[in-house]
């Protein structure tokens, strides 16, 4: 039973942004996209993509990704 407990406890968080909500949705996505890099340690400069996100609206994906892809 306990490695089933261990299997929940490395599944994936879904981002609670509700607080978020007066937000435009692209700058809500790039705060998530944010948020997974930091967390998953993604390959890549977390805050640079962050600041590219938010002036191109869209999350440089070829700058910062999940590790494995």
């Amino acid at each position: 039973m306990a490695g089933a407990k261990a299997a929940a406890d490395t599944a994936p968080v879904a981002w609670d942004d509700s607080h978020n909500a007066a937000l435009p949705e692209w700058k809500r996505a790039c705060i998530r996209a944010y948020g997974d890099c930091k967390q998953e340690g993604w390959k890549g400069h977390c805050y640079a993509c962050f600041q590219l996100c938010e002036g191109q609206h869209e999350w440089p994906g070829d700058k910062c990704y999940p590790v494995g892809k």
